[in-house]
Formats: C-alpha cells, structure tokens, sequence
C-alpha cells in the first residue's frame, strides 16, 4: 500500500463468479400446480425438487422447495437462488433478485459473505477456497464505517474515506485468516460468487483497491484500477470508486465474474525489509447490479 496523508493504498485480488438461475427470459422455472409427496425429479432447469413432482414447465408441488448449486427456490418469481455461502460449496451463489415487469435486477456488495481463493476458480479448476472474506480497516476511523469485527490494521495514515453509498452494503474486505503480523508485500486473493442470468443480462460494477484489482468476466478482462508498479497510479486505486460497464461480456444462464486484486510491494509502503499490513495494508471494495429479462 503507498500511504499518504489523505488516502491508504491496499492491494488485492479479487475474484467474483456471478450464477444466477433462469430469469425471465429463458429457462424460467414456473411455480406449477400442487404435485404429490415424494421426492420430486428434476426440472429442465436442472434444479430437484424435494416437495413435488418437477414438469418441463417448471417445479410443482406447493411445498417444492428446489434445491441446486446450493440455492432454494423462489417460490414468489420461481427464477433465482437464495442468497448462501456453503463453506463445504466451491463458491457463493447469488442474491435473489427483485423484479419490476419483465426485468429482474440482482445487487451485489463486497462483504464477508464472498469466499476467497488463492487463484481464479472460473478458470483455474486446482484453486483452492481458503474461507470467507474478512472485513478489514486501515485504522478504527479510516474508513468511517469500519464494521464491528473488522480486522484493524493500525495503519498510521487515514484513507479510503470516500462515501460507498452509491454501493450499500459494500464494506472492504481481504483474505480470510491473516494477521496484521503478517507480510502482506505483493499479497493476492481472489473473491467467488456465482449468479444465473436470464435473457439479456446488463451490468455494471464500481470498485476500488489498494493497490490494484482487475474485473474479468467468463475469463475476459474487462478492466481494472491501480498498479503494483506505479505509486501514482495505486495511490489513485483507492481514494475513489471506479465503475466498469460489464454487458458485453455476460451472457445467459452461468456467469463468473472475477475480480484479481494484488498489493504492492514493500517499497510502496516505505519499508526497508518486508512490511506488515499496519505499514503496507490490503483490501478492496465493490459492489453492482446485475439485470436480465
């Protein structure tokens, strides 16, 4: 992280799967009629159900409760996953989405709830989930919203004091398990969801890092901010949100989104040797909206 006066500088990776189940466009799951008891078959969208029988239609049985990728049914709108993290699933699956008409709109916000990894599980099939992202703060006022049970670095400086309100619920987050001890120099995570999209899915996401982060979506890179190379530039990361436009390159049905965000290294936190996170921290901070048909 480069410290300054008026800002923190903290790096990471970041990874984002984004699946969210047929919306309603294609491959909608229709609430149908009450089915028998039993153990229900599956659906053409490939969810089983537990309460009733499954038709191409969609699920029936009133007490269907479809599960699947880890997620439950909406029995309401019958087209996205509950909002879960399974700590035994290889990633988190989205949010339920609200729906006005014929569009259906998913917020997402960085918060402990997206799992951490040491590479991009969207197309590195050995990375491994190294647990929940934790909360973190340069120091108890920076940001002015350190969240109860953040990680405080006990950076000196202040920083990422800019508002998130244009992404509630966003806080910054960094790998799961570190301590402010540790060396943090050149330090990467990668963060996972998954959402299913229906029919013309449209997105965006604002993110901010210290010092660096890259959004890739389906294993295209989209953009990024900040650099581990250039102090400028990672100062830059991380006093305001950067918002990247991710339409062109979601597509119906499974989506990963991945968010690769690194640290820099000692030397943009003045350190001599290896830094600690109090002297070169990490984190980044995101959040968007998904909408599909």
């Amino acid at each position: 992280m480069r410290s300054n006066l008026a800002t923190g500088v903290v790096s990471g990776v970041l990874a984002l799967v984004v699946t969210s189940a047929g919306g309603c466009g294609s491959a909608v799951l229709n609430k149908g009629s009450d089915g028998g008891g039993g153990t229900g078959g599956a659906s053409a969208g490939g969810m089983t159900g537990s309460g009733g029988a499954a038709t191409d239609a969609g699920m029936t049985g009133s007490g269907g409760a479809a599960t699947g990728a880890g997620g439950s049914l909406d029995s309401g709108h019958g087209d996205a996953l509950s909002d879960t993290v399974d700590a035994g699933a290889d990633t988190a699956v989205d949010a339920l989405p609200t729906c006005a008409g014929t569009t259906c709109s998913v917020v997402f916000a960085s918060d402990s709830s997206w799992p951490a990894y040491d590479g991009d599980p969207a197309t590195n099939l050995s990375a491994n989930k190294l647990g929940a992202a934790q909360p973190v703060c340069l120091n108890a006022t920076s940001p002015p919203s350190c969240p109860t049970g953040a990680l405080i670095y006990g950076h000196a400086g202040v920083g990422w004091a800019f508002s998130l309100a244009s992404i509630p619920g966003a806080v910054w987050i960094w790998g799961p398990g570190i301590a402010v001890t540790d060396v943090p120099d050149l330090k990467q995570f990668y963060f996972s969801r998954t959402f299913n999209l229906g029919l013309g899915p449209t997105g965006t996401i604002s993110i901010s890092a210290d010092d660096k982060a890259r959004v890739v979506v389906n294993g295209v890179d989209v953009d990024g901010v900040g650099s581990t190379t250039d102090e400028t530039q990672a100062g830059l990361s991380n006093t305001m949100l950067t918002t990247f436009d991710l339409s062109t390159a979601l597509h119906p049905g499974t989506n990963t989104i991945t968010i690769a965000a690194q640290n820099g290294p000692a030397s943009f936190g003045g350190c001599t040797g290896s830094c600690t996170y109090a002297t070169n921290p990490a984190g980044v901070v995101f959040g968007g909206t998904l909408s599909y048909h």
